[in-house]
């Protein structure tokens, strides 16, 4: 026999009363003008399962794990603030409740941690967290590397790590926005210094730091700044450039019409 609607309601007010989920016990100690189950039961030819899931009704093992799936949210999210990256040993050592285990059979350890978006110790959730690690590796490094000097280097995230998301060390290089030499190079390409800058660039000689377009927007500045400047810093700049230049037409250009003026 079907509940009628207002058994229902009444049944769900029971459980918030009781808590938030109802046992036989609970549902006849909170039950207010509601029949005892046994009538209930009797009367709709129901068990106390099916009696719950007619009216939407958690039982305490269900609630338990909802309850549950929220702290371990929380707790996974304490502890990758207190270290950077999770595993199951530091969970464990950290004394949360639930247990690890208990998380990997209700929810799934790597499910749960991408639901608390938070880092695995030597492994990753998303391929986009990887690519972010990445793309920081690339640029603490200052240069572009070969595939096997990578491994070498061992930088995060490993080439294995990459594996799992069905990705090669070239692929995720360029989807982190680098480009990988297709062939041996003599002169390996530099990462911009510039704190937010990540490009790519082929130096020309072997002080080169910026990229041409950062390069340009702080040459841009340094003339807009030369006013400002006295004689005697002018001259030691100018002087800093004339001994430390390597290029010859360089120097020839940056002098210009004033070589005439000199006597050699």
């Amino acid at each position: 026999m079907i509940l009628n609607k207002t058994i229902i309601e009444k049944a769900k007010s029971v459980a918030v009363r009781a808590g938030g989920y109802l046992t036989v016990d609970l549902f006849n100690r909170n039950r207010g003008d509601l029949p005892v189950w046994e009538t209930l039961k009797k009367t709709y030819d129901i068990n106390f399962s099916e009696f719950l899931k007619e009216c939407e009704i958690l039982d305490k093992e269900q609630y338990t794990i909802k309850k549950n799936r929220t702290n371990a949210i929380s707790n996974l999210k304490l502890l990758a603030l207190e270290h950077g990256e999770v595993s199951k040993v530091l969970y464990d050592k950290s004394g949360y409740s639930p247990s690890s285990d208990y998380i990997s059979k209700h929810y799934g350890w790597e499910d749960m941690c991408k639901t608390a978006n938070v880092k695995i110790v030597g492994g990753y959730i998303t391929l986009d967290a990887a690519l972010d690690d990445l793309k920081k590796s690339i640029k603490e490094l200052g240069y572009v590397p070969t595939s096997k000097e990578y491994e070498s280097l061992r930088l995060k995230p490993t080439v294995d790590a990459l594996k799992k998301f069905n990705v090669t060390w070239t692929v995720a290089m360029r989807k982190a926005g680098f480009s990988p030499y297709g062939q041996s190079v003599s002169v390996k390409d530099k990462i911009c210094i510039e704190h937010n800058c990540y490009r790519q660039f082929t130096p020309s000689f072997e002080g080169d730091k910026f990229c041409e377009e950062c390069f340009k927007k702080y040459r841009a500045e340094v003339v807009r700044a030369l006013k400002s400047f006295d004689y005697s810093a002018l001259v030691e700049i100018c002087k800093k450039f004339i001994y430390t230049n390597p290029s010859q037409s360089v120097f020839f250009n940056a002098i210009g019409s004033e070589l005439n003026k000199l006597k050699i």
